[in-house]
């Protein structure tokens, strides 16, 4: 009986082995793919983000019935972009790629709006639309709201919109409305999408771009 149980001993030694072998193999494989898993998704940084986004929907409006054929004015026309207000940042040297910033992003219509009574973006408009910090929408009634260009940016809440200056920011509508995001992620801050183009120099004695006493349409 010894003598069957030793040999029996020696056949299966080889096999366990194999079996231990097989099990640490599995274990080390799975460890490989759970930390594959868990590798965290890069993001583009802010300027990236505003080129490749959509911005503000646009709708026909009071246009609308004019058009052939006509149109209602709560149809959706088109998706405004981010490109004026990118290309002047460029053009002036506004980095929208450092580190720990909120961005105020005014899409197209709105930065035409304003170049048709106060000029093209300056240097200094265009930092004035870069908070130094990250600030959520929810606490922008609370935050420092300094800004690149040196000057602290109004906060307001009124009409149910959180008003920064002039502009009222990350305003989510129905059409014809035209909703404004808030809090969309980059790797280096957030970005809130505005609807008009703010400026150093606002007050709310002011009012809005092109009134009497508006900072910026002084001559």
């Amino acid at each position: 009986d010894l003598y069957w149980v030793e040999r029996n001993l020696r056949f299966l030694s080889p096999m366990l082995s194999l079996g231990f072998a097989g099990s640490s193999a599995l274990v080390v494989g799975s460890r490989a793919g759970h930390g594959s898993r868990m590798s965290a998704p890069m993001m583009a940084n802010v300027a990236d983000t505003l080129a490749t986004m959509q911005g503000p929907d646009l709708y026909w409006e009071e246009i609308g019935p004019l058009q052939d054929p006509p149109k209602e004015e709560s149809d959706f026309k088109e998706y405004d972009t981010f490109s004026t207000f990118l290309a002047a940042c460029q053009q002036h040297g506004v980095d929208l790629t450092q580190p720990d910033i909120t961005v105020l992003a005014p899409g197209n219509v709105a930065c035409e709006q304003f170049s048709a009574v106060a000029g093209p973006l300056t240097k200094a408009v265009c930092e004035y639309h870069v908070i130094k910090g990250v600030v959520n929408k929810d606490s922008l009634g609370s935050a420092d709201l300094t800004t690149v260009e040196g000057s602290t940016i109004t906060y307001r809440r009124m009409f149910r919109k959180d008003f920064l200056d002039n502009a009222f920011c990350g305003q989510p509508s129905s059409p014809p409305r035209t909703s404004y995001c808030a809090n969309v992620k980059a790797d280096n801050g957030l970005i809130h999408g505005l609807n008009e183009v703010i400026y150093p120099g606002w007050s709310e004695s002011s009012g809005g771009y092109g009134s009497e006493g508006d900072a910026a349409t002084r001559a």
